[in-house]
């Protein structure tokens, strides 16, 4: 993992920009990880310069709850006026994970205090200051309502509210826009969208900390809904959360990132980003119906690897097999490759149609 002469994460090129979210990403997900496997988490030895999370954090804090990217003062990132919501939310996942209470509230009352915004006021970059209106903070609210432990608990139904609107903001995601930052113009979505951190790292938090049902539900869209993106394309991943991961973090294919914290996460996203599809479930049952017509006698051998193909055109069904399907079944309109049955010289192809 890329580490500079602050000991602290910073990109490839040494660049420190989001070293305060990264940092705090890093020790919420290690603290997770350790607490849910078995007390352990392995990750690669890290430089012997840094010192525990809590005074990692420290050094970005200059004054109560406000909060620079990076300690460096000879860099533009060190303007605790340029300190984005999107580098906020890993400190209130971090104050959350570690019940730093005192340190969740000094955040909170700032926050508060700029009326539910960041402080990024200021543009970032090298170049002369440019002001802009700071990120809205007003959704942040559940977090801080879950990261406070039993100080907030009379506010647990808060939470139902909250979480009405974030499964609103998930369903929107479903559409295959995107917008440009820091404009509001939607653009195509491509497979380099993978800027999921704090969208994960904001369900973990409602996962492990006062969860909702409808929370449960937004991961679970979440988790079904994610496109195909450059990690499971050039990457290999299967899980669509995983590959965004990885490949933001990603080293390789002109990435300046810390793969490492990808791979941190790895067992959480396994265990909570997870999920049957509605296609899956489809198989099951299909399944589970040959498998049970086979036992009944009527089909002469099960089969790997066949094609199905279901359609809604209302034709007579064929017979498949020695066998032949009740006309009670009504097939769903998809073509999948399921993979349920084995020939032994090849695969066939049947056709299923519903009465």
């Amino acid at each position: 993992m890329y580490v500079d002469a602050y000991a602290v994460i910073v990109q490839k090129n040494q660049d420190g920009g989001d070293t305060l979210q990264r940092e705090g990403m890093y020790a919420f997900g290690k603290k997770l990880v350790y607490d849910e496997f078995k007390n352990e988490v392995h990750i690669q030895a890290t430089s012997p310069r840094r010192p525990a999370s809590l005074h990692l954090i420290d050094q970005f804090e200059v004054s109560p709850g406000i909060y620079r990217r990076h300690p460096d003062p000879t860099k533009w990132y060190s303007n605790a006026d340029t300190t984005s919501r999107d580098q906020l939310i890993p400190v209130i996942a971090y104050c959350a994970a570690h019940q730093d209470h005192p340190r969740l509230f000094r955040l909170f009352n700032a926050v508060a205090s700029r009326g539910f915004f960041a402080q990024n006021w200021i543009r970032i970059g090298d170049e002369k200051l440019q002001k802009k209106m700071p990120d809205p903070m007003h959704l942040t609210v559940p977090l801080f309502i879950r990261a406070g432990g039993w100080w907030t608990a009379p506010l647990y139904g808060v939470l139902h509210f909250y979480d009405s609107i974030e499964l609103i903001g998930t369903l929107i995601e479903m559409l295959p826009l995107h917008f440009k930052d820091d404009h509001f113009v939607p653009r195509e979505r491509s497979g380099n969208d993978a800027d999921d951190n704090n969208v994960i790292i904001q369900h973990l938090l409602a996962a492990k900390f006062k969860p909702t049902f409808i929370s449960e539900i937004n991961r679970y869209l979440y988790s079904i809904t994610r496109e195909e993106n450059f990690g499971t394309i050039l990457l290999g991943e299967t899980n669509p959360v995983m590959g965004a991961l990885r490949w933001y973090h990603r080293s390789e294919y002109g990435g300046e990132g810390n793969p490492e914290i990808a791979e941190l996460y790895r067992p959480l996203i396994e265990k909570y980003f997870t999920f049957e599809t509605p296609h899956a479930l489809v198989k099951k049952f299909l399944l589970k119906f040959f498998y049970d017509y086979e036992e009944n006698g009527n089909l002469a051998s099960r089969k790997q690897d066949l094609d199905i193909q279901l359609d809604i055109t209302r034709s007579p069904y064929q017979h498949i097999s020695n066998g032949q399907l009740p006309s009670s079944f009504y097939s769903l309109s998809f073509t999948r490759r399921l993979g349920f049955f084995e020939e032994a010289e090849n695969s066939r192809t049947a056709r299923i149609f519903a009465d």
